[in-house]
């Protein structure tokens, strides 16, 4: 089953990822000025220290409404649209508790704000719309994304953003000790297949990491009546509604945007808890074919320790031949040349990590090679042990999953061919 599944895999992160998850991270102000009530703010000292979780949570909040300059007397609704990590987009039970947090804090110092969820109905009254994303950093006051092992501290920012308007207003940044931080993935992301930054995660990323005075993203803008749709479905789905999950996420696929890496995992998982199996591999091919237009898919299969096997319980592994056979057939459908790419948790020698991603990346090789023998002229197989994580916790639990992961990078069959070593077939 999909949570027995997600427990046990683990998968790892790439350099282009990295890249691109330090590129979403815009400077932002560090305005933490805290308004003592709706219509008045009493400007505090701006700090880059490491505070404790709600400490931080209210230094967000309140900066980022007091920087904005709402007018007290209006009556507006507000939404925080789920706030996620950055390297893997996903959401944690720590971005759970940011936007829980946010909507307490600004309940109690706003009472012209009404907070609503991310929903059809609440986006026909224009709202504002608050954006947070987070990484793990070296140290308080850093921005960059750390990601070379366990960190201390973690950067929270936000975006707040009017959507009367299409202008982004006002945005903060705070510093948590890590202690405080539980990067668990929710059900939903636990349970999830495959991964890919696709077109709505860099949508969230451009917006959330936006300046005041920014026109906000346009498909970000055009995507929230999808993302409200597919919000229900998500939650329907951890809620173990499975029919209307799988109607939600059905409805979000015709929408605008639709075509994303939630849309199809989530119509596969449901699939999958329906026991729908030929509607769950469709839904797991439209996966693959979303990650590869992206460039990268990233896929959790589950391996005994130190081995090249699959792990060998069929609740974890009763899936893998449809997954296998999808990413075979579409990419011969692509008519592309395919670099498959083994990652691995930080456990371990670089040596030895280098050398079990590489095999495991030959072994997933091999079995699409058996379903689709035109690949094998048309497929290598790379290893980068545990030099790109997403997650970077070094837990080797759900946590970092992500962390484990076996990636497909469509490439020019010419320049896969340049890179091959001699002697490989």
């Amino acid at each position: 089953m999909p949570t027995r599944h997600s427990r046990a895999m683990t998968a790892a992160p790439s350099r282009p990822g990295r890249l691109l998850a330090a590129a979403a991270v815009a400077l932002l102000g560090a305005c933490t000025a805290a308004p003592q009530t709706a219509e008045r703010a009493v400007a505090e000292p701006p700090t880059t220290e490491a505070q404790p979780f709600d400490a931080a949570m209210s230094s967000l909040a309140t900066g980022l409404f007091a920087g904005a300059r709402l007018d007290p007397s209006e009556q507006r609704v507000f939404i925080v649209d789920p706030p996620v990590d950055l390297a893997t987009v996903r959401h944690s039970a720590v971005t759970r508790d940011v936007e829980r947090r946010i909507v307490n804090v600004v309940g109690q110092r706003y009472p012209n704000l009404q907070a609503s969820p991310l929903a059809e109905t609440s986006l026909e009254r224009k709202p504002i719309v608050v954006l947070s994303c987070m990484t793990p950093v070296s140290g308080p006051g850093e921005m960059r994304p750390y990601l070379d092992g366990p960190t201390q501290t973690y950067r929270v920012w936000a975006s707040l953003s009017d959507t009367r308007t299409g202008k982004i207003v006002s945005s903060n940044t705070v510093w948590v000790r890590g202690e405080d931080v539980d990067v668990t993935p929710t059900k939903f992301f636990q349970d999830s297949p495959a991964w890919a930054m696709d077109n709505s995660m860099k949508a969230y990323l451009k917006v959330c990491g936006g300046k005041p005075g920014d026109t906000m993203d346009s498909a970000y803008l055009n995507g929230m009546g999808t993302s409200a749709v597919v919000n229900q479905a998500t939650a329907a789905y951890e809620a173990g509604r499975y029919p209307e999950a799988l109607a939600y996420y059905t409805q979000a696929s015709q929408l605008p945007g639709g075509d994303q890496m939630r849309v199809w995992n989530g119509a596969y998982l449901t699939n999958v808890a329906l026991g729908q199996t030929r509607e769950a591999e469709e839904a797991f091919g439209k996966m693959v074919d979303a990650g590869l237009a992206q460039g990268k898919l990233a896929v959790k299969f589950v391996f005994r320790p130190a081995s090249v096997q699959f792990w060998p319980d069929r609740a974890v592994n009763g899936q893998y031949p449809a997954w296998l056979r999808q990413i075979a057939q579409r990419s011969v459908a692509r008519r592309t040349c395919l670099l498959v790419v083994g990652h691995s948790s930080p456990t371990g020698t670089r040596a030895a990590n280098e050398l079990l991603s590489e095999r495991r990346a030959q072994f997933v090789r091999g079995q699409i090679v058996r379903d689709a023998m035109v690949l094998r002229t048309r497929t290598e197989a790379r290893g980068r042990g545990a030099s790109e994580p997403l997650v970077g916790t070094g837990k080797d639990n759900a946590s970092d999953v992500l962390d484990r992961r076996v990636e497909f990078e469509p490439r020019a069959c010419n320049t896969l061919r340049a890179e091959r070593m001699p002697g490989r077939v």
